[in-house]
């Protein structure tokens, strides 16, 4: 009886009330599917192995722009519109168009490098940039400036397909930004979309991190990409699966759009103590070299991906 009812409120935490309440703590359901596999980075590999290319992302820019990100709260319109600033002046340096996209809440603020072969099919690459009014350096920041930090490589380099970076806003509020931006596009001309939550925590040190496809068929390609890039890259991480819809990625599902989202082992276990907390500050708890690892498997997979 006891694990009927535990699994009635788990399909509850993530269906009925998913959409108003984006506390993950209580995405029971998620804890509850977490499956861990055999770490990807332990496979047997040839003697002769050698990784294909080193890191090209430069972390020292991922710390400087992280600790001006979360220099500010970002649930006042006076924060939000600091981190809009401080993403345009980056965006722009790197040769990206930049826009915003006002909406009845909210801005989402818009980034995009065209493609050179097929510019009408893009690929887009999201975080969320509000907070729960705290600092937010790990809940959104890292992802945020993590998904910066990719930018800058994918600036380097012409791409078939167009890369569209989108910081949504609202997100802390139920996925406003994402709903809004979703409603807007004519959906058979995006790729997918590949969606940056926090992952600077790591306190296992085992590699454990999220690429959350739920199974759906439309999305698998984007999580197999990342993966296959783990393994090209002999990257220290090890997928744990699981399943939320608690983050923007949703709003692409639920118009059938082909999406997952990357982060730390929340659900596995290893969860940022300070998630939603006012100690969410860039300290010491933040995982570098983890936060790496998972952003060299981004980076290679969206080269694949964009052509």
């Amino acid at each position: 009886m006891k694990a009927i009812s535990l699994a009635l409120l788990a399909m509850l935490s993530t269906s009925l009330f998913a959409h108003e309440d984006h506390d993950w703590r209580e995405d029971y359901m998620a804890f509850l599917s977490v499956e861990y596999p055999m770490p990807v980075s332990k496979r047997i590999m040839p003697k002769s192995f050698r990784p294909l290319s080193l890191s090209r992302l430069d972390m020292e820019y991922f710390k400087d722009k992280l600790a001006i990100l979360s220099s500010v709260e970002r649930k006042s319109n006076k924060g939000l519109d600091f981190a809009r600033g401080l993403l345009k002046q980056e965006y722009e340096k790197i040769g990206f168009q930049v826009s915003l996209q006002p909406f009845g809440t909210g801005t989402n603020f818009i980034a995009e490098k065209k493609g050179t072969l097929v510019p009408e099919r893009v690929l887009i690459l999201s975080s969320h940039i509000d907070s729960v009014g705290n600092m937010g350096a790990n809940d959104n920041g890292t992802g945020t400036i993590g998904l910066l930090t990719v930018a800058q490589e994918l600036a380097k380099k012409n791409y078939g397909a167009t890369i569209r970076i989108l910081g949504f806003d609202r997100e802390e509020r139920g996925l406003v930004g994402s709903d809004a931006y979703v409603a807007t596009i004519d959906k058979n001309s995006i790729i997918g979309n590949i969606n940056f939550e926090m992952m600077g925590y790591h306190s296992k040190n085992d590699g454990g991190f999220h690429v959350i496809d739920c199974d759906k068929e439309h999305s698998l390609f984007l999580s197999r990409a990342i993966k296959e890039s783990i393994t090209d890259l002999s990257l220290a991480l090890t997928p744990v699966k699981t399943c939320t819809d608690r983050s923007d990625h949703a709003s692409f599902w639920r118009k059938k759009i082909p999406a997952v989202v990357i982060s730390e082992n929340f659900f596995g276990g290893d969860g940022d103590p300070c998630y939603h907390d006012k100690c969410d500050i860039m300290d010491e708890r933040l995982n570098y070299s983890y936060m790496k690892n998972i952003l060299d498997a981004v980076l290679d997979a969206t080269e694949k991906i964009a052509k």
